[in-house]
Order: C-alpha cells, then structure tokens, then sequence
C-alpha cells in the first residue's frame, strides 16, 4: 500500500496526508495524520530518555545511567534533563534541512546493518566451531519462552511482528524527495520489506546458536529495554568459548560487543529520530513544512524566514522520533 500510494502521489509534499486527502477529504486527512504523529510524539518522548542507555553501554560496557547525577540531581533527573538537551540539538539540526538529515540516517541505517552483519557472521562461526551445536536447540512448534505456550499467547507476538515494519510509512512525506519516484519509491519500499521479513526471521533463528532461554534470557534482569546488549553480550562470550579463549577473555570480548552494539543503536536512534523529526511535520502541515524545515536546501530569503516563529512552532515540540526500530528476533 505504501508503495503504491506513494508511486501515485509522487510529487505530493504532504506523505500521507496527501494520501489520505485525495481518498477521504482534508478533515478525516487531518484527523489519521494527527493521531499518527501524535504516536510518534509518545515513543519520542519516553525514547530520549533512553537513548542514553546504549551511549552508555558504549562507553562503560554496561549501562550506567542510574549512577548518574549532576550535581543534588537524582539519576533520572539527570537523565530527564540529559534528554531534553537531546531535543534541543535534534531541532537545531533538523530545521538545517533534508540534506544534513539524510547524512545522520544514513550512518544509522549502516550501524544496524552492521549490527545484523556480526551476528550472521559470528552465529556461523560459532555453529561452525561446535560443531552445527545450537545452545537453544530448535523448535518450531514449541517456545523455550514459557510465556509462549498457548496457541492465543503466540498469537501476540503479531504486535511484534507488525512493530518490525514501523517507520516504513514515514517515508511517505520523502517521496518528492526521491530520484524517479514513480519507480524508485516503491522498489525501495518492497526491497525493504523483503529483507526485514527474512532478517527477522534468520535472526531470531540465529540467536539460538549462542545464547540458551534458561541461562541467557531466563532471568529477571532480562528485559526488552536491555535485551539486545545482554544477547550480544552472550554472543561475544560464545565466539570466546568456542575459540578456546580463556574465560576473562571470553567475558571481555563479551563486553566489546556490548560496546560495539551500544554504539551501533546510538547511530541507529539518532537517525530514527533525525528522520521523523523531519517527515511527520511535512505530512501534517502540508504545504509549510517545507518553508518551515527546509531551511539548509533553500536561498537565503527563505533560511531567513524559516528561522522564525513557524520553525519554533513546528518543530520544537516534535523533535524527537522513534525507530523503528531496530528491536531483533
């Protein structure tokens, strides 16, 4: 559907909301568009905070955030105010323009197709190393995850499933940005869906090479905020095993692997947020986004304006994204 709405609309600025407007008037238009970004404006809000976890992780192999205090602050002052000065540098970069934006998005999307690269990688390895030995042996009818057992209970991980495709309709306001769009656009958007499903899938195939449900994802420390540096961790410790390193080895090369992954969502989130900070305001003010937020890619009679009260307005208060977010099998 995105591909073909965006291939029909491709020199519509307003992504979705142009969609939406030439199908069910302005006013329902309006109203989709809204409820969409005001989604976005949630998960942002709660995600700047976060954020600070995987730069965190990169720095010190572990996440430090609660030990963290400016000053009489508590660590989640601190955090909370780590946060909001994460907005204010998003909007000052954002209302530069598209072209500093595709910069930042681009090194994100590299660092999570990096991310996947080492575990494809390293799970051969290790496999190759035991032996074809999985550390979680496979089944494909019965979940190690005893959250999992019922036929209803595997049915909710639908809302994961449909989660890995989110962010793939934020591209909509980027169309009249794209090279040939009418053929471009919907190639990428069907390419993209294509490797997500089959990434997916492999991946969460993959994980059982190295990391065991009762040993690895079984404790109550586990969780889905600290999941993927705790998988990576266990992925690092393996390959040292496997290779017959002695076990502070092991465990340190676990370690910078929860290094290299820390920075790798860092990458990853900053260009999520660098692009929905961008492409929802041009859905949902069609027409102005553009004056508004294109400031790096336009003369300067219009840079000039476009740092006034409309900037302010537009963007300040959506300065922070969501991205889809790279969450593994």
């Amino acid at each position: 559907m995105m591909a073909e709405m965006g291939s029909a609309y491709r020199r519509e600025e307003g992504g979705i909301y142009s969609w939406m407007n030439h199908s069910v008037g302005p006013r329902f238009a309006f109203i989709g568009t809204f409820m969409w970004f005001a989604s976005y404006v949630v998960w942002m809000v709660s995600t700047a905070a976060k954020i600070w976890v995987p730069l965190s992780t990169f720095l010190f192999g572990t996440d430090k955030t609660q030990t963290w205090a400016l000053g009489s602050l508590t660590p989640t002052q601190t955090v909370g105010i780590l946060a909001a000065c994460w907005m204010v540098v998003v909007t000052f970069i954002a209302v530069k323009g598209i072209n500093k934006i595709a910069k930042i998005t681009a090194v994100g999307g590299i660092a999570v197709m990096g991310l996947n690269l080492v575990l494809l990688l390293v799970s051969g390895a290790i496999l190759l190393l035991n032996g074809g030995h999985f550390a979680q042996p496979l089944n494909f009818t019965l979940s190690p995850n005893p959250g999992y057992q019922s036929g209803m209970a595997m049915l909710s991980f639908v809302v994961f499933a449909i989660f890995a495709y989110g962010g793939i309709e934020a591209v909509g306001g980027l169309v009249d940005k794209t090279d040939k769009p009418e053929k471009n656009f919907a190639k990428g958007i069907i390419i993209a869906a294509i490797v997500i499903s089959i990434g997916y899938s492999l991946a969460i195939v993959l994980w059982g090479v190295s990391a065991n449900w009762q040993q690895v994802l079984g404790a109550r420390s586990t969780n889905l905020g600290n999941i993927t540096y705790v998988l990576m961790t266990s992925l690092g410790a393996t390959l040292g095993q496997a290779l017959h390193l002695t076990p502070a080895a092991s465990a340190l090369t676990g370690v910078w692997f929860a290094r290299i992954t820390g920075l790798s969502m860092f990458l990853a989130y900053t260009g999520a947020f660098f692009t929905l900070s961008y492409s929802p305001p041009e859905s949902d003010y069609p027409g102005h986004a553009k004056s508004a937020l294109a400031v790096g890619d336009d003369p300067p009679q219009r840079q000039r304006n476009a740092r006034r009260g409309d900037v302010a307005t537009v963007s300040a208060g959506r300065g922070v994204y969501r991205t889809g977010i790279v969450r593994w099998g």
